[in-house]
């Protein structure tokens, strides 16, 4: 789909370079699919919740050598 955006070119440039695209079009889509990643995560673990482990370093250590 062809979409004119506005787009700061150093953002996008230096987005090419730490994404390793080949080009600007790699770069955006890869930049959106990573995006889109982390926040499904954050959703997933925020969905999950946590749990409290009343465990020490040593018990957590112990445990792990006795499996």
């Amino acid at each position: 789909m062809r979409t004119t955006l506005d787009i700061d070119r150093n953002l996008l440039e230096t987005a090419v370079a730490v994404l390793g695209a080949r080009s600007k079009k790699q770069a955006i889509e890869t930049a959106l699919r990573e995006s889109i990643a982390q926040r499904r995560r954050q959703e997933l673990l925020n969905a999950l919740g946590t749990i409290d482990l009343d465990l020490t370093v040593e018990q957590l250590h112990r445990d792990r050598a006795a499996e």
